[in-house]
């Protein structure tokens, strides 16, 4: 039988590699945040240079840098509980407001003197996207579970700017997973040299 997912060696090089080696639960969060948002980023750069294509790619390019930001944010909310040794279960919605408040706080006691304008501005943005795609439906379908359509009011997206956006605050949100990961490294060796 001819599987859809299989490795295939003709050419080798298309095998896409899944849960590598020694990869814990958070670098895959990670891998799947890095994925979507690079693949919006490759497709606005698809759509520049093929405009009759970009009334159709606006959808999953923006449906992409959502789910991107929504990983991302449960990423950082998972890297900080550990951080802190909170014990609880991430909750398995799609709002961005909710999963912002949860990360921000978390930011924010992991850098108390941390850039608050910055994060004033993710937050206006995540707002902005909310208002838009709250329940992760608006870009995946023209219509919403009662029929009514998902985004009547919006009718044009500059693809550059929001990617030029997206990338702004995915500079400080890459970052912070970076930086989440290295305090977490610094436990682990404090309790594995010390005992704490």
């Amino acid at each position: 039988m001819d599987k859809l997912f299989k490795s295939d060696n003709s050419p080798w090089r298309a095998n896409a590699c899944l849960n590598w080696r020694n990869q814990d639960v958070n670098s895959k969060w990670s891998a799947y945040a890095d994925g979507y948002k690079e693949a919006a980023d490759v497709l606005v750069e698809y759509a520049k240079e093929n405009r009759s294509q970009i009334d159709f790619l606006v959808y999953p390019i923006v449906f992409n840098y959502r789910h991107y930001l929504e990983l991302r944010l449960k990423e950082l909310i998972l890297k900080g509980r550990e951080l802190y040794d909170i014990e609880e279960t991430l909750k398995t919605n799609h709002n961005l407001l909710s999963l912002w408040t949860e990360c921000r706080e978390i930011l924010e006691r992991v850098w108390p003197k941390g850039p608050k304008k910055d994060l004033d501005k993710i937050g206006s943005r995540i707002n902005e996207f909310h208002e838009k795609d709250a329940t992760s439906y608006s870009f995946r379908y023209p219509v919403k579970k009662d029929g009514q359509e998902t985004i009547p009011d919006l009718t044009h997206i500059n693809l550059i700017h929001l990617s030029d956006k997206i990338t702004e605050m995915s500079e400080l949100l890459d970052g912070a997973s970076c930086g989440i990961d290295e305090y977490i490294s610094h436990k682990d060796d404090m309790r594995r040299d010390y005992g704490y």
